[in-house]
């Protein structure tokens, strides 16, 4: 069964049992700065699979994390100075960046990454995620709550309807945020000499980017 939680009601022990779910391969449904998006323990492979089965996601494709800061992102990824400058001024935000898998973590230890040698992540202003991470210690599968190639949701009771209406036989727990910004992350990629857009999310980080690096030079 779907257990719905109201945000604006939710307190600490609510926060504990969310962060206890988790723990023990629990699937959520959670607001973002965008849409809604589906969680899980982005270490557990178990639960990783589950969000796969339930999205219809392929299995080659990788799914993107949150991390409560940079200490969580560097137990797994890599980091450049490019890439901390552009953190530094663009976290927390709607803005991904795909890293370089820590070398000592074999990509097949993580299901998350498909097999692929990055990991896409960022940290997210959205105070759901904030006191979340005060209970768990492990990274936040963040991918749109919907069926893969879906539309994405921003309003709870659309998402209701179309979505969690399918998953009452799945044991989820889903927070009500109401009617959220919209639209997606912008995903970067640092290559060598330049800054590859793998995807424009619906705000302005691009043109902020391209500004920022160009103050940069």
């Amino acid at each position: 069964m779907v257990k719905i939680y109201g945000e604006a009601e939710l307190d600490e022990k609510d926060y504990r049992d969310i962060g206890k779910h988790l723990r023990t391969s629990g699937i959520i449904i959670y607001p973002t700065e965008t849409s809604y998006a589906i969680g899980a323990n982005a270490l557990d492979n178990s639960a990783v699979r589950q969000i796969y089965e339930l999205k219809g996601r392929s299995a080659r494709k990788p799914l993107p994390v949150l991390v409560k800061d940079l200490n969580m992102l560097v137990n797994i990824a890599g980091l450049s100075r490019r890439e901390e400058d552009v953190i530094s001024k663009f976290w927390p935000g709607p803005l991904t960046i795909i890293f370089n898998l820590k070398s000592k973590k074999p990509a097949e230890n993580y299901l998350f990454t498909a097999g692929s040698n990055s990991v896409g992540a960022r940290i997210s202003p959205h105070p759901f995620a904030a006191n979340l991470f005060k209970e768990i210690d492990f990274p936040l599968i963040s991918t749109s709550a919907n069926a893969s190639g879906k539309e994405n949701f921003s309003d709870f009771d659309e998402l209701n309807e179309k979505f969690l209406s399918r998953l009452s036989d799945l044991n989820i727990l889903a927070v009500n945020g109401g009617v959220l910004a919209g639209g997606s992350s912008t995903i970067i990629k640092f290559n060598k000499k330049d800054i590859e857009i793998i995807r424009e999310g619906d705000n302005n980080i691009k043109k902020k980017l391209i500004c920022s690096i160009k103050n940069k030079e």
